[in-house]
């Protein structure tokens, strides 16, 4: 009995296995003409991201080297206060509203504060430290680091940029997936990391293209999703809770308190000291609004966020704590959240995946002049048929003529 249903079972198998063939050659040429002609539409705009993104992965350490003088200190015994940063700049510059406030986080770290201009514009203040001197300040978009980051994330462009920056991410995640789908090392693992140094230039563009996209594909794919979701950051965030079945955090408001003043920055900090202990404070936001609140960000140990990732939340009349919000003992939805940024810019591994992000942001502009080229290639191939197939077709179409015999066609 099973000798006599062996070959037909056989014979299913084949007929099987040739359906899983067929499918496999259709989706191979959907990804194919996906990942061409996505690649020639908007391969410039994602050159363009992509390297500006590589010069911000160390934004704070070229403003730095670009600007020395308005981070020179001495370091001394005491630094002044936080509040005396606040009383400084609040004098400096009655006009504008003090925003948010950056600690120093070395010995020669500055206090970099961040104001809201009276036109909408931002400014950042650099403080001493030791002496609470102003050393010097920065309008935003009058600096070359904020119109590479401006270009990175609107290509100048404004909120229609941001989309059009938001849809290319999307993009740059279509062309990987199709380009893993299209690799040749599927079929044979050697030859997908092959490159054929010796062979015509047409080859070696051709495996240029396919190693350098199967060695980032993991990072692009990382940071193409997360710079999508961070520029369409309130839909994400809200697919990102209702997928994890959590409930977004509550909106907090600080009582307001007729004829009470706000109580003094260095009062924030001891308090965010006592609600959350361990860790270091980073920043403080500071309230804008008379119910607004204050925010005093904290980095704790194993962080993988630069700037930390941990929050308490304090009013800004009684000081009262409000939310503290641990990193480690998040939701799953917040966590999530929370690693959008460091797996961004490469800061999760320290300095050595900032430095390799930085060539990582190299590789779609590889990509795309080398896909470039494999691309202008194939339609001069198929310029070349076309012209061909013309002149065939013209050679027959052309009416023969018929000499009799006494009549040769050289007279």
């Amino acid at each position: 009995m099973f000798s006599g249903c062996a070959p037909a079972m056989r014979t299913e198998l084949f007929k099987v296995s040739i359906m899983q063939g067929e499918r496999l050659m259709k989706l191979r040429q959907i990804a194919l003409v996906l990942h061409r002609y996505v690649g020639v539409m908007v391969g410039i705009l994602l050159a363009i991201v992509s390297l500006t993104g590589s010069l911000l992965v160390f934004w704070k350490e070229l403003n730095v080297f670009l600007n020395p003088q308005m981070f020179q200190v001495i370091p001394q015994s005491d630094r002044v206060s936080v509040q005396f940063v606040v009383d400084t700049v609040r004098s400096a510059y009655p006009d504008w509203q003090l925003n948010f406030m950056d600690l120093p986080r070395t010995l020669n770290s500055v206090y970099t504060v961040k104001m809201l201009l009276n036109d909408g514009g931002r400014a950042s203040i650099y403080l001493d430290p030791y002496t609470g001197a102003v050393l010097g300040s920065q309008e935003w978009g009058r600096t070359v680091m904020s119109f590479i980051y401006n270009f990175h994330i609107s290509l100048l462009g404004g909120k229609a940029g941001e989309t059009v920056v938001g849809i290319c991410g999307l993009l740059l995640l279509l062309l990987t997936v199709t380009g893993l789908i299209l690799w040749p090392g599927w079929k044979k693992l050697a030859a997908g990391f092959a490159i054929r140094w010796r062979s015509s230039s047409q080859l070696i563009n051709y495996d240029l293209h396919k190693v350098g996209g199967i060695l980032s594909c993991v990072f692009l794919i990382a940071i193409a999703s997360t710079g999508t979701a961070m520029t369409f950051e309130t839909q994400f965030k809200s697919a990102v809770y209702s997928l994890a079945g959590t409930p977004k955090p509550p909106q907090l408001t600080s009582t307001i308190v007729a004829n009470s003043p706000p109580i003094s920055a260095d009062i924030v900090l001891q308090k965010a000291d006592l609600a959350l202990p361990s860790g270091k404070s980073i920043s403080i936001t500071f309230p804008r609004k008379p119910q607004g609140i204050f925010v005093v960000r904290k980095r704790l140990v194993g962080d993988i966020h630069p700037n930390g990732s941990s929050n308490v939340y304090l009013d800004r009349y009684s000081g009262e704590v409000l939310r503290v919000e641990n990193s480690f003992t998040a939701n799953a939805a917040s966590r999530i959240i929370i690693s959008w940024f460091p797996l961004h810019i490469g800061a999760f591994g320290g300095l050595t995946t900032r430095i390799l992000y930085v060539f990582i942001g190299l590789t779609p502009t590889l990509l795309s002049i080398t896909g470039l080229v494999l691309w202008r290639r194939r339609q001069w191939r198929l310029a070349t048929r076309r012209e061909a197939s013309r002149q065939i077709t013209a050679t027959v179409a052309e009416p023969q003529k018929i000499y009799p015999i006494a009549e040769w066609p050289w007279f």
